[in-house]
């Protein structure tokens, strides 16, 4: 797991330095918490990976770079890689490597749906802290849909491309890289594939390697174990899952996670937090990305559970001590 998240990370260094040079990447690096001298050593959180990238994007002016990032991320040398390599079609090479990815980023996992209307594969991050970080959202996505094209030996393009975030008037960007439609506001994130694309065949089909690395892929997640993300990732996740348009309660947050309120109020507690404070947290910092997106005072407003944009101006001025107008003026000014 280690050597796919160093890969990947090391891998978004080397963009943003060849974007922004290599003292505004050892800025931004320290900007996040991590020592630019050891970063190819460094034991880097996911939740660093997506707050560089945001920073980058922000350094970079451009929306789209994260995505742009993501797309040249081609290879990463795991079982989960080799054992798609491996396999007959692409869409068992999704397939495959969907059942052992966790070895290579536990904090991401996806699922195909193949329908007689559609093949549909969805990515969703178990981490409900990432799922605020749209530009690593696009990261990944684009990421993926560069290693699928690789793995097809194809520029294969896709019906659309899917991100739950809104976007604003900024998704031209994202369609000429991908070369294809990409839906923002979507109900999921991930991937829509054209007709017969999961059929495409593999180069280096060996079922005999591919059982080989299914009982090796099985072995590790065993001796692995499972991981459970905290109290307060999990309930961002079930909010950010209801958005846009309505915060769920801490009534159903709970009933979600199969335990009382009271329970909950508890477990929250017991890592210093509450039910309100994560609500607010997430609403403000969601709400930045989307100023920051340009998007209306009252699109905003409805994207996060607001009866207006009087009641969404009253609580950003209280969490920014400025109203979201103002924040949105300072940041277009800069």
């Amino acid at each position: 797991m280690q050597q796919k998240k160093n890969e990947r990370f090391l891998h978004v260094c080397s963009e943003i330095a060849d974007e922004l040079g290599d003292a505004k990447m050892g800025q931004l690096l320290r900007r996040v918490g991590v020592n630019p001298k050891q970063r190819a050593g460094a034991d880097v959180t996911t939740l660093q990976e997506a707050q560089l990238l945001r920073e980058a994007c922000k350094a970079a002016n451009d929306i789209s770079f994260a995505a742009r990032v993501g797309s040249t991320f081609r290879q990463a040398q795991t079982l989960t890689g080799y054992i798609a390599k491996s396999s007959k079609t692409l869409g068992n090479a999704i397939e495959n490597s969907a059942r052992f990815y966790a070895l290579a980023d536990p904090e991401t996992n996806f699922q195909l749906t193949r329908t007689s209307n559609a093949d549909v594969m969805k990515i969703e991050s178990n981490n409900g802290a990432l799922l605020r970080h749209h530009r690593f959202q696009e990261f990944l996505v684009f990421g993926l849909l560069a290693r699928l094209r690789v793995l097809a030996g194809v520029d294969f393009f896709p019906e659309r491309l899917c991100l739950q975030h809104e976007i604003g008037d900024h998704q031209k960007p994202f369609e000429k890289l991908a070369g294809c439609r990409v839906e923002f506001a979507s109900d999921f994130t991930g991937i829509v594939f054209g007709p017969s694309t999961l059929d495409l065949p593999m180069a280096h089909y060996d079922p005999g390697l591919v059982d080989y690395l299914s009982e090796l892929g099985a072995n590790m997640m065993a001796a692995h174990g499972t991981h459970r993300d905290s109290y307060r990732a999990q309930v961002e996740k079930h909010l950010i899952k209801q958005l846009p348009g309505r915060i769920l309660s801490a009534d159903e947050v709970a009933d979600k996670m199969a335990m009382s309120r009271r329970t909950l109020t508890r477990h929250l507690t017991t890592e210093g937090t509450g039910f309100r404070e994560i609500v607010d947290g997430l609403r403000f910092d969601i709400a930045k990305t989307y100023l920051k997106d340009g998007l209306s005072i009252s699109e905003i407003a409805f994207m996060l559970g607001y009866a207006d944009h009087a009641a969404f101006s009253t609580a950003f001025s209280r969490w920014a001590g400025q109203s979201p107008r103002k924040f949105q003026k300072s940041i277009q000014g800069h």
